[in-house]
């Protein structure tokens, strides 16, 4: 004897008319935040925050490897570039491995219209040069070679100059002793620590 099926159920889905309607919501949502989104500060908050843990990492290599480690920033060219000095001379040789990193394009070194913080005005401020480009060596036992930091801030910020765009600026410093790394933002009226 051939057994019965139970009752059918019926699956339902979802109907044009729901599914356009979810779509409108989402459409209404995206066009009020959107224009809130900021993705230049967003840029320059990544790029400091890419700046400031490749410097973390060169003073852990410098520990770890027992060799100094040498950053230089390049302005001009809006890069900065990590060299293992391996025989620990504090100077960049053409065996020696490099790694540069760029800024974004919407970035740029420099202050922008926000006040200068206490290492410098300059948008590096180390008192280190290697061929003529200022520098950071991390030591091997941790420490850098001086205390300064630099500036990170937008293209926009750079081309206007005064304070309509000055919330786009950064700053990293470096405690000598330690060699630590800390990082800062300027709102518009003060300089605050962190993200």
């Amino acid at each position: 004897m051939a057994k019965l099926a139970g009752p059918v159920r019926s699956v339902r889905g979802f109907t044009s008319l729901e599914v356009l309607l979810v779509v409108a919501i989402i459409g209404i949502l995206a066009a009020v935040a959107l224009p809130r989104i900021d993705l230049y500060r967003i840029q320059a908050n990544s790029g400091v925050q890419i700046l400031s843990t490749t410097m973390v990492a060169a003073q852990r290599e410098a520990l770890t490897k027992q060799h100094d480690m040498i950053l230089t920033f390049d302005v001009a060219n809006r890069r900065m570039r990590m060299v293992w000095d391996s025989n620990s001379n504090s100077i960049v040789e053409a065996n020696e491995r490099t790694r540069t990193i760029p800024l974004d394009d919407r970035l740029s070194f420099g202050r922008g219209g926000a006040p200068a913080r206490g290492f410098g005005t300059g948008p590096i401020n180390f008192n280190k040069s290697i061929n003529g480009l200022p520098a950071l060596i991390f030591h091997r036992n941790g420490s850098a070679s001086g205390v300064g930091g630099f500036y990170v801030t937008t293209t926009r910020a750079v081309l206007d100059g005064g304070t309509t765009w000055n919330r786009d600026t950064r700053a990293v410093e470096i405690v000598r002793a330690t060699g630590r790394t800390e990082w800062f933002k300027y709102n518009g009226t003060a300089w605050t620590r962190g993200f």
